[in-house]
């Protein structure tokens, strides 16, 4: 056996030996690439809306883009976000969280924009001649600690194209109402019971478009005839016990006039009224309300209103357009268990506004991906038996989306940026110290190293 040739062998202590250089092996980053044919668009508009002045840490909108959706999409901190951007060259320099939260509020109107923009190449095409079903509904988004509605994500989903082509965003007074989505003939808005109001009915029906929505009895001044209001649940009582379904024309006075409509009732099967009565006498004790007795009579029936023809239009037919509703709810479900929606980490409006807006523009990129794949894989997505799985779909392609905005953050970039990034990696002063730091330093007064009692022969035994 040879000897060594002057050279100590023996492993070092963790933390003790030479630091090698780091070599840092660019991987493609696709964002550029895939931004390139929007680049001009995106800078005109930028300028347009004064998200980009001065282009001196973020050298283009393109980048700007990125770093609001690096902040919403990949729900970091301010702090983590500055050192990612640092790391992946995003800012020419380091940015200050001061400096990061200014540029995320100036481009709160720019990403408005641009999600009018997205939706306006949502394609209008009917699944059916001279019908569009679009499924109407609002989500509540609340602010970390609070205790209330906050802010709301309002939405229309159209059912043919499996895509989002309405949204807006307001604070908790911005109230559901169908004036939120504009209308036009052919349109038929399906919604529940929130979205039973004259001034939004009347907007969308002075249009020539027709609605299904669920009323509650009470929401609506009905009438019979001019100046004979309908009493719904004197009209529910005197049916017949055997009577599962009824129908009756009914008249609205609303903002925009007087519309003719037709009133349709569901009779629910006593197990499955039981079971809507206790849901709905849960929700109001955690609510600390108190049921009344027209809330628990109606949770019996499921009555809608319908500008839809009869003939044309059964009540069974009627129902089931209602129940198609649903679908809403699962695209909402998807929004904010897949995409975070609800994750929000600020309580300055103008941040909030952003971090929605920027989930917003994520959400319908998502769309439109989904619409080219639905389109190229038809049998995937119509097929009944053993369908696709728009759950797992969904969760694919969001991360897909995070990988994109993220880019190749790879452990080698990491390290080459690290001595940039102190400022990020440590915590703010304060009063009482980081209780790691003093405990090194009560070591230390002893002689002892906390960074030498775990070496590499230790790191050997325990991988042995």
């Amino acid at each position: 056996m040879s000897e060594p040739d002057g050279k100590d062998s023996s492993p070092q202590p963790l933390g003790q030996g030479p630091v090698a250089p780091v070599v840092l092996e660019v991987e493609p980053d696709d964002w550029q690439r895939v931004c390139a044919p929007w680049q001009v668009a995106l800078e005109a508009t930028a300028r347009e809306t004064h998200a980009v002045q001065r282009k001196r840490k973020l050298r283009s909108a393109v980048d700007l883009l990125r770093l609001a959706l690096a902040y919403s999409q990949c729900d970091w901190s301010l702090q983590q976000l500055g050192a990612w951007a640092t790391a992946m060259q995003v800012s020419a320099a380091p940015m200050s969280n001061t400096a990061l939260q200014a540029r995320l509020r100036g481009c709160r109107a720019w990403l408005s924009l641009l999600v009018g923009r997205l939706l306006k190449h949502v394609p209008a095409a009917p699944p059916a001649p001279g019908l569009r079903v679009r499924l109407i509904d609002a989500t509540v988004i609340c602010q970390p600690g609070s205790r209330g509605t906050d802010w709301r994500v309002h939405l229309s989903w159209n059912a043919g194209t499996l895509s989002v082509d309405s949204l807006e965003v307001t604070d908790a007074h911005g109230g559901e109402s169908l004036a939120r989505h504009a209308a036009q003939a052919g349109d038929v808005g399906v919604a529940d019971r929130g979205y039973a109001r004259s001034g939004g009915l009347g907007d969308w029906l002075v249009q020539g478009a027709d609605v299904v929505v669920r009323s509650n009895g009470h929401d609506l001044a009905l009438e019979t005839a001019p100046a004979e209001r309908l009493d719904v649940r004197r009209w529910l009582q005197g049916l017949l016990p055997s009577t599962r379904q009824a129908t009756c024309p009914v008249w609205v006075t609303t903002p925009s006039g007087r519309f003719g409509l037709r009133l349709i009732a569901q009779r629910l099967p006593d197990e499955v009224a039981a079971a809507a009565r206790r849901r709905l006498q849960a929700t109001s004790r955690k609510k600390g309300r108190t049921c009344s007795d027209l809330s628990l009579f109606m949770a019996g029936w499921v009555v809608l209103l319908t500008t839809l023809p009869e003939a044309l239009w059964p009540v069974d037919v009627v129902l089931g357009l209602y129940r198609l509703r649903w679908q809403v709810e699962l695209v909402i479900k998807r929004a904010k268990s897949l995409l975070n929606l609800d994750h929000l980490r600020a309580h300055d409006p103008e941040l909030v506004q952003v971090y929605l807006l920027g989930k917003l523009v994520g959400w319908l990129l998502l769309d439109g991906w989904t619409r080219q794949q639905a389109a190229q894989l038809a049998d995937w997505f119509d097929v009944s038996d053993g369908p696709l799985s728009v759950w797992r779909w969904t969760a694919l392609c969001a991360d897909q989306l995070r990988a994109l905005v993220r880019g190749p953050f790879t452990l080698q970039r990491f390290l080459a940026a690290l001595p940039k990034l102190k400022r990020y990696l440590h915590d703010r002063p304060r009063k009482r110290p980081q209780q790691l730091a003093h405990a090194r330093r009560f070591l230390l007064a002893f002689g002892l190293n906390p960074l030498e009692a775990l070496n590499s022969r230790d790191l050997a035994a325990l991988g042995a």
